[in-house]
């Protein structure tokens, strides 16, 4: 594998967050979709293929067997907030923002997406079309920052969660929800099926990833490495990895992106961290 040898000894970290042994306890925001939703057997999502892989490869490395422990918050502060008192390992499914890299490590990231707006039809987005118009984020995401940055002359209308922001579109008590594209895409079916998605292109774009508190290294290195394998193998084409994939942000999904394309930014990602050959030597 290029992203480095796989070690047979359980990794250790130096810092004060440590796992609990046999559990990976994984933050989950609310039930934002293609990134994570509630079902009869817990969750399942986007984040939950890479959060799969990162407990395989722990597995692995630590020679016990070991189960996701999921800890339901509404909002990223709460999220971040645990992972930094310790009370969870990682969260994945998170939005890269600068001020969020001072407070946790970021993982190899495993999607991207831009700000963009679900909006009436005659609303192209941008600006001029948007001054005094009312719009509603989610408080304290990265979308509502890049928003207000650049829409000066628009109200917005703040809510606490991606649920409740979703409703509040839903039932007309707002007519324009600004988030990012993965999610609005994976929404607007069940919340404004008429509404458009805008603009073409968008006022921001930022990586997808998982993060961990900082000074967890080990897992840091785990993730990353499941995290690679999986964006490897879906360049590879293997038809497991791209069927689970593909059934959430690819063509027969609500997002609909094509394969080449998933693809294309799966080997961008890798080739910032290594080269990569698709006969790499994947023995263990």
């Amino acid at each position: 594998m290029a992203f480095g040898c796989q070690a047979k000894l359980p990794l250790t970290d130096t810092g004060t967050n440590r796992r609990t042994a046999g559990q990976l306890r994984a933050v989950v925001v609310g039930e934002e979709l293609p990134l994570a939703t509630k079902t009869d057997a817990g969750y399942d999502g986007l984040s939950f293929v890479f959060l799969e892989a990162i407990r395989d490869q722990l597995i692995h490395t630590d020679g016990e067997k070991i189960a996701i422990q999921t800890v339901p918050v509404t909002n990223v502060r709460e999220a971040l907030s645990l992972l930094e008192q310790g009370k969870a390992d990682l969260a994945c499914g998170m939005d890269f923002s600068w001020e969020r890299q001072t407070r946790v490590d970021y993982t190899l990231p495993f999607a991207t997406t831009g700000i963009r707006l679900l909006v009436p039809k005659g609303n192209d987005g941008t600006p001029n079309s948007l001054k005094g118009k009312t719009i509603g984020v989610v408080q304290d995401s990265v979308a509502a920052s890049v928003l207000a940055n650049n829409l000066e002359a628009a109200t917005f209308q703040f809510f606490p969660s991606p649920a409740a922001a979703l409703e509040a579109l839903k039932d007309g008590t707002i007519s324009i929800l600004g988030g990012d594209s993965l999610w609005l895409q994976a929404s607007r079916k069940a919340a404004a099926p008429k509404d458009n998605l805008v603009p073409d292109q968008p006022y921001a774009r930022t990586a997808v990833a998982c993060v961990v508190p900082e000074g967890h290294e080990s897992l840091l290195d785990a993730s990353n490495i499941a995290i690679g394998r999986v964006l490897q193998d879906y360049v590879d084409g293997d038809q497991a990895v791209r069927k689970e994939i593909n059934s959430w942000i690819g063509s027969g999904s609500d997002v609909g992106l094509n394969d080449d394309d998933i693809a294309h930014y799966y080997s961008v990602v890798l080739a910032t961290v290594t080269g990569f050959r698709k006969d790499t030597d994947r023995t263990d």
